[in-house]
């Protein structure tokens, strides 16, 4: 009798999860899942072998990866860590400055509210009080993979645009906006071209007058 022996790989799942999705580029339920050999007779598996690793295997498009992928932010995830991102870095600009001054902290109060109903001067207060500014990368870190450069940019932007209802970035302000782009990934180079072309707009140079003549060389 011919004996049809062969090697199968089979997958159970460990676990249910919601990840981002590379393939359908968003959040989708996926299944972690444990690959293991089994010994097959006639293709039917009856011996089970070693364990060949494990994979993330989304239920839309069946696209199987690396389990890595499921420690990337979800799209929701991100969206919420963006915006405690806002609340803490807006917070640190103010600390840096005048935190006095009634422009600067409405310009914060303007920023944050949107995104954290009820958000007011008192609550930051709470926030200037209980947050290092020395720790503004670290806010910022998770964002640095998930956040496309254009939001990254335009977080470093608002950032500016609060420090400068103040009138001006001060240094202090202006470390912690460095601060927060280092832990965003950005190099020094595009963050001092944020922040450059951020000031230039708010304080854009006055168009020349026709009738004064041309300029003196």
């Amino acid at each position: 009798m011919l004996l049809v022996f062969g090697l199968k790989i089979r997958l159970t799942t460990v676990a249910p999860l919601v990840f981002f999705c590379p393939t359908c580029g968003g959040d989708r339920p996926g299944a972690r899942r444990a690959a293991r050999r089994w010994l097959t007779l006639f293709w039917v598996p009856v011996v089970p072998l070693g364990r060949a690793g494990e994979v993330v295997e989304c239920e839309t498009c069946h696209t199987r990866f690396d389990p890595t992928v499921a420690d990337r932010p979800t799209t929701a995830h991100l969206a919420s860590i963006l915006d405690d991102a806002v609340r803490v870095l807006t917070a640190m600009v103010v600390a840096s400055g005048d935190s006095q001054d009634p422009a600067l902290r409405a310009a914060a109060v303007e920023r944050v509210a949107p995104i954290l109903a009820g958000y007011d001067d008192d609550t930051l207060s709470g926030d200037i009080e209980v947050l290092d500014p020395a720790l503004a990368g670290s806010y910022v870190e998770p964002l640095a993979e998930g956040l496309e450069v254009t939001g990254k940019e335009s977080l470093l932007a608002d950032l500016v645009r609060v420090a400068l209802a103040g009138v001006t970035v001060t240094p202090d302000q202006r470390r912690v906006i460095e601060a927060a782009g280092r832990g965003l990934g950005l190099t020094a180079a595009h963050i001092t071209g944020v922040v450059t072309s951020t000031v230039a707009a708010h304080h854009p140079r006055p168009a020349p007058d026709p009738d004064s003549g041309p300029p003196a060389l």
